[in-house]
């Protein structure tokens, strides 16, 4: 039987992600595994790692991660690599590469967007695409329908995200127009970015689109979101992260192939309510 095939039938048989309990040892049989570098089978565990990023992980007051994408997928590369995954929580994208490029991790599911320069220092295996979104609270008078809109506008953002680079845009955009420029609010965390458009330090908060329908699903009656529907501030492809010398570039890409080959890719992110944004294809490096 074909590797691809045989991939196939172990996702079919997968239970219900929201009741599947984890790997608890590492399974030789799997069929994956072998494809896994020498250190990570030695090791026989996978160390996630990421910050808090609703929907992807959503993260307990105890800094664990309770529920998001990011199990739903971890437990489905389990039965596909066998090797038990763990989960870490750091508090910035900063501090999960820097934990990548240090060690003390080996994958960050992200997303983050795949940059030449970030891909210099790492591989990236993309699994899902974005378009600029901002979230406001609805008790702020103003409302944005344009792009243009925007101009001026203080926008907080998770510092080092894909939306640092769709603020740059903007910026360019609005100069063109004659317009004042949009003005840059970086923070640690979502989270905080939402904050500060309460606490007035911002007015909107800047995140993918994922990160905002989730926002705005969960607090509708204190959040509205804009979408940039036009593709006027470009769209951007979003991977995962790890290290080259790690070795674990190509085994991710069959992983993540995998897993859209046989629907559970499908089935994750339409319970995540975001398949507006998933890719066709996962591929190895595809900055731009």
């Amino acid at each position: 039987m074909a590797w691809r095939t045989f991939l196939l039938l172990v996702l079919t048989a997968l239970q219900p992600l929201a009741s599947a309990a984890g790997l608890a040892a590492p399974d030789p049989s799997a069929p994956l595994y072998a494809q896994l570098p020498p250190e990570i089978r030695k090791a026989g565990v996978l160390r996630f790692v990421g910050d808090s990023h609703p929907p992807y992980r959503i993260v307990s007051d105890d800094r664990r991660i309770s529920d998001g994408i990011e199990p739903d997928m971890a437990r489905a590369l389990e039965k596909l690599l066998g090797v038990p995954i763990r989960h870490h929580v750091v508090n910035s994208l900063s501090a999960t590469l820097a934990g990548l490029e240090a060690g003390r991790y080996d994958l960050a599911l992200g997303p983050g967007v795949a940059t030449e320069a970030r891909q210099k220092r790492f591989d990236g295996v993309s699994w899902m695409t974005t378009r600029p979104s901002f979230v406001y609270p609805n008790d702020k008078p103003r409302r944005y329908t344009q792009v243009t809109d925007l101009c001026g506008r203080k926008v907080s953002y998770v510092a080092g995200s894909v939306t640092e680079r769709v603020l740059n845009r903007l910026i360019d955009l609005c100069e063109k127009k004659g317009l004042p420029p949009a003005i840059h609010v970086p923070l640690v965390d979502t989270n905080m970015t939402l904050v500060a458009t309460q606490a007035g330090r911002s007015e909107l908060a800047g995140m993918t689109l994922t990160a905002a329908l989730h926002a705005v699903h969960e607090n509708g009656d204190r959040f509205g979101m804009y979408s940039d529907a036009n593709g006027s501030l470009g769209l951007d492809v979003l991977s995962l992260f790890i290290t080259k010398r790690s070795g674990l570039g190509p085994v991710m890409l069959a992983a993540m192939n995998a897993l859209i080959d046989s629907g559970e890719y499908d089935r994750i992110t339409d319970r995540w309510g975001v398949s507006a944004v998933r890719v066709a294809k996962s591929q190895l490096n595809v900055a731009k």
